[in-house]
């Protein structure tokens, strides 16, 4: 299968975790699987954050990005990428790391405000626009590094920076760079591996394993599905319309969550 592979910065935070994840990354590679890794660093950067005394602003688990909080991003994410593409190496993967605008990958403009819903002071639910700051909109993927990569028998892990035309490197959205590089490599899953083995809903205490996309759609809009977990489903949804088989969500703090995940034993499988 080519498997695109979207790691949490929530799962890589820990040694342990992280080279769990490269032996079963690895097994996948073995088996002959096409597999792209695409990375965040989120709670990594908001730790860093709070410790420079930067404020951490979020909507709709989505970051504002101002000038100092891009700066440590452009820190963080390089030392997840190289912790990870160290711990790759180890596990007999030749693997090699990089950002999302390296040698064209991705191109992207910087995105303007855009409409999300806030708790106004009279405790209401409200839809108000945000200017998410130095955050970029992907404008082309140019998939052929990563298939030249590929024919190379090379792992790719790509951190979550894009750039602009005239050079200006920007914040991007970890899940939706993986979304955009699924459908330009018609990849036939989307993984998501985060900290929670699967979606939860408010009306059930355990993992759902399996929604359709108007499934998602109704619980989106009850508000069943929340916070954090929002902007991932929006991207399963995108992804889903531009012919992505399966968006899945597995455990990535599980044994063998991944590799149970790709097996369909765990996590949440979302479907046209």
């Amino acid at each position: 299968m080519n498997l695109v592979i979207k790691l949490s910065g929530k799962v890589l935070e820990q040694e342990s975790f992280r080279r769990s994840l490269c032996r079963q990354i690895t097994a996948l590679v073995r088996a002959s699987h096409q597999v792209l890794l695409i990375h965040g660093g989120g709670k990594q950067l908001s730790s860093l954050c709070r410790r420079l005394g930067i404020p951490v602003v979020q909507h709709e688990g989505r970051r504002v990005t101002d000038e100092p909080t891009l700066n440590a991003a452009k820190m963080v994410f390089s030392a997840v990428n190289r912790e990870l593409v160290a711990a790759l190496n180890s596990c007999g993967v030749r693997a090699i790391g990089f950002a999302g605008f390296d040698a064209g990958l991705v191109r992207c403009r910087r995105r303007g405000p855009i409409p999300v819903r806030t708790t106004g002071s009279n405790g209401d639910s409200e839809k108000r626009l945000v200017d998410f700051g130095l955050v970029g909109e992907i404008e082309s993927v140019d998939p052929q590094l990563i298939q030249d990569l590929w024919a190379a028998n090379l792992l790719p892990v790509v951190s979550c920076l894009c750039a602009t035309d005239d050079g200006s490197i920007l914040n991007i959205n970890a899940d939706t760079l993986a979304a955009r590089l699924a459908t330009a490599l018609r990849a036939d899953r989307l993984v998501s591996v985060t900290d929670v083995e699967g979606l939860y809903l408010d009306d059930y205490r355990v993992t759902v394993p399996r929604l359709t996309a108007d499934e998602v759609r109704v619980h989106l809009r009850s508000g069943a599905i929340s916070d954090g977990m929002v902007p991932k489903m929006q991207t399963a949804l995108e992804a889903l319309e531009q012919q992505i088989p399966i968006f899945q969500i597995v455990g990535g703090l599980a044994p063998n969550g991944l590799i149970r995940g790709i097996e369909g034993r765990a996590g949440t499988r979302i479907v046209p």
